[in-house]
């Protein structure tokens, strides 16, 4: 998982504390690479454009996934390929007991999470569970691909938001610790999935703030996308244009 974390660790605090440190009158565009093919520019806007924008844009929103919040209902969906499996006492003084689940994945895989989780959602329409664990933090499955649960990349649904063209889908999870983590995936017409492109969420360092703090991603048009960065009250936002450099 620690190398999961890594591989995703292609960082754009950087470009974000700096504009961040721009007065109103200096501000400007900033554009760097997010690989060979696309890079992306990054300009801080005003909480009012923000505002305005958004609601301009509402038209190009998707509808909400389908999602099943009870447990009950999922299960009698699922029949043997989801259930829960009561394992022997932590501690029979404090009356603890760890919950097992049982996964059936789509190729037929199954995993099992003895880890005190609990279940928060199923999306038919991604086929992906949505578990929740210690301080709230995301544990989502993707029952596609067993793979993913290892390599940590498939996102809470909840978290996503598409571009109007659906190329394009801000991704993120919640780790329960620092804040959100986000990424850029772009869609492969061949795989027909979302393929993973970059991270967008800051890490520890010493320019950036010790957490994650960007949020409220939605899209303007095909290639942009405006943001909110920081949960303080001087909170800044942003506008993300992606560029194809071929």
């Amino acid at each position: 998982m620690k190398n999961s974390l890594i591989i995703l660790a292609v960082m754009l605090a950087l470009p974000f504390a700096a504009l961040r440190a721009q007065t109103e009158d200096e501000q400007e565009t900033v554009e760097f690479q997010l690989n060979d093919h696309y890079s992306v520019k990054l300009r801080q806007i005003s909480e009012s454009e923000y505002t305005a924008r958004k609601n301009e844009s509402e038209h190009l929103r998707h509808k909400p996934y389908e999602v099943i919040t009870d447990l009950q209902e999922a299960q009698k969906m699922f029949g043997k390929k989801m259930k829960y499996l009561k394992l022997l006492p932590v501690s029979k003084k404090d009356k603890l007991y760890m919950i097992g689940t049982e996964i059936t994945f789509k190729d037929g895989t199954k995993k099992r999470l003895d880890l005190e989780y609990g279940f928060m959602a199923y999306f038919p329409d991604l086929n992906v569970l949505l578990f929740t664990g210690r301080h709230e933090s995301d544990y989502p499955i993707d029952l596609n691909d067993s793979r993913n649960v290892d390599m940590n990349i498939t996102g809470n649904p909840y978290r996503h938001a598409v571009s109007p063209d659906k190329q394009w889908r801000i991704n993120g999870l919640y780790g329960g610790q620092e804040g959100i983590r986000y990424w850029l995936e772009k869609w492969n017409p061949k795989r027909k999935k979302y393929d993973f492109l970059a991270n967008i969420s800051g890490i520890n360092n010493d320019i950036t703030p010790p957490f994650y703090a960007h949020s409220n991603w939605f899209w303007t048009s095909n290639s942009t996308a405006l943001f909110k960065y920081g949960w303080w009250e001087d909170a800044g936002y942003y506008e993300m244009e992606i560029i194809i450099n071929d």
